[in-house]
């Protein structure tokens, strides 16, 4: 669990003794940090979370002009702004506490639609401030009980880093494109008109264009836009508009649709998100048990198959784009959306830092950006058909596949689902009043049954599970602090059958 699988740390939670625990642990993790290279990145996303909304001219400056120096920083960068971040992220002194504010967020809805579907959940918490994680939810139902097709449902969530400005744009503008481009691949029209292909290869073609086409409106069009209009003297900030912010940050993205009409479940991932199905199968002694079925594969620097493909893309350059499983030692997923850092040329990014920023020299990338884009939006598209024994979806950022296996997570949900229930004592601390000390998380997990719904039962578990006093302390960590112990944490669960006292019954 990032520096609980290296350190144990000893947490003070007394009084006004709280924020100068946090500034501490700031500065202990800031230097331990400065001089490890490899966690340049991090520090970044720390100093983007520092400088906040109202300096994000700042922010965007540091996120495009850090280079291979090495940085430092002090505990001093907090001071402007951990009063709110406390106040954002107070003590949690017990489990109820703890159980509030996990719940917080949590979403619960049954779709009564007899489509196959019988209910969805979701919930998110945050470790960056603000939450670089987004997700969405669309149901399109046909306008006529006669009609030939069914319902279309779609759930997206959307990994934000460096800033939650692409990641916002991807939950407002990716599903109504996608959307679009299936009505268009239906009917046969623009593009799609001279395609001679199945229903499936179809739908992959149509959601591959919408997420290729979302990305070029980040980076292109309205970029383009932006450079045509001509600012005020010393006013170039103040035309940097969402779009462009979204051009600058990055997202990665995982969707799920399922077209109900013939029980078609199509899975698009971009980034390092993760779509896992919670399949009831045959066991060797006759019975039941939970398999774990991965419907994506994380795009990182650490996947054989991606660095092969950038390594195709680019020839000439193998052994110099991933650098410590990371592109040229910064970004780790190798598709996103945004992060123009990486995809602009020479030529665009001196376009838009001399207007905006009255900056000539010392722009990203240098030598090394000698083929761009070495990122794509372009996802991969798979294809499932559900059968009986396909029981729920689990789509995730990876905050929780940091913490959890994918059998561990269909396991919990499965479990959950069977009727497993625990109680505990939610107003008893497990700590005394002055000092909370936990260990390193090498230690057998300890798994716990207490919240209904599955994706806060998923968080709850991701975080410590039944170690009540390692789920308070790391839900008491303000940002950026939280950051080096956890990240956002966004899931979405989809069950599938007719109804819930079918599935229940059945499961039982």
């Amino acid at each position: 669990m990032f520096l609980l699988q290296r350190q144990a740390l000893t947490l003070s939670f007394n009084g006004l003794r709280a924020k100068a625990l946090c500034r501490n642990i700031y500065q202990k993790t800031a230097e331990t940090a400065a001089y490890n290279r490899n966690n340049r990145s991090t520090l970044m996303r720390y100093v983007i979370g520092v400088v906040g909304v109202s300096g994000v001219g700042g922010g965007i400056l540091y996120y495009y002009l850090q280079g291979e120096r090495q940085q430092t920083y002090n505990s001093s960068s907090l001071n402007d702004n951990d009063d709110e971040r406390m106040r954002i992220n107070p003590i949690i002194r017990s489990p109820r506490e703890a159980t509030t504010k996990l719940r917080e967020n949590q979403v619960s809805f049954s779709l009564q639609r007899n489509n196959g579907v019988w209910k969805y959940e979701s919930n998110q918490l945050g470790s960056n401030y603000p939450i670089e994680d987004m997700k969405s939810v669309n149901f399109e139902y046909p306008n006529s009980e006669k009609s030939a097709f069914g319902d279309r449902l779609f759930f997206g969530i959307y990994d934000g880093h460096s800033g939650w400005n692409t990641s916002k744009l991807l939950s407002e503008k990716l599903i109504p494109r996608v959307i679009k481009h299936l009505d268009k691949a239906i009917e046969g029209y623009g593009e799609y008109s001279n395609l001679i292909s199945n229903k499936q290869e179809l739908t992959k073609k149509a959601i591959e264009k919408a997420f290729v086409e979302v990305d070029d409106d980040i980076l292109i069009y309205s970029t383009n836009r932006l450079l045509n209009i001509s600012p005020k003297p010393d006013e170039g900030l103040n035309y940097i508009d969402e779009n462009l912010l979204s051009a600058f940050a990055g997202s990665c993205a995982i969707l799920a649709y399922i077209d109900t009409t013939d029980k078609g479940l199509y899975i698009a991932c971009t980034g390092d998100s993760r779509a896992v199905l919670g399949v009831k199968d045959d066991d060797e002694k006759g019975g039941k048990k939970w398999k774990a079925v991965a419907l994506s594969e994380d795009q990182t620097g650490r996947s054989e198959k991606e660095v092969k493909r950038l390594n195709k893309e680019h020839p000439g350059e193998e052994g110099n784009i991933i650098i410590n499983g990371r592109i040229f030692g910064g970004l780790e997923p190798t598709r996103s959306f945004g992060d123009s850092k990486y995809k602009w040329n020479m030529k665009m990014q001196e376009a838009v830092f001399t207007k905006f920023f009255k900056i000539r020299r010392g722009l990203p990338g240098g030598s090394r950006n000698k083929t761009p884009p070495y990122l794509t939006a372009r996802p991969e598209v798979t294809y499932h058909k559900l059968t009986e024994n396909d029981k729920f979806l689990v789509i995730a950022s990876d905050g929780l596949w940091d913490e959890l296996s994918n059998e561990e997570v269909i396991e919990l949900v499965g479990k959950l689902l069977e009727g497993k229930r625990e109680m505990i004592n939610e107003e008893k601390n497990n700590f005394s009043e002055d000092e909370l000390k936990y260990e390193n998380n090498m230690q057998e997990k300890v798994f716990t049954f207490v919240d209904e719904n599955a994706s806060t039962h998923l968080i709850r578990n991701a975080l410590g599970g039944a170690k009540q006093d390692l789920l308070c302390a790391l839900l008491s960590l303000p940002s950026p602090i939280s950051r080096r112990f956890r990240d956002d944490i966004t899931v979405t669960v989809v069950f599938f059958g007719p109804d819930y006292q079918t599935n229940i019954k059945e499961l039982q």
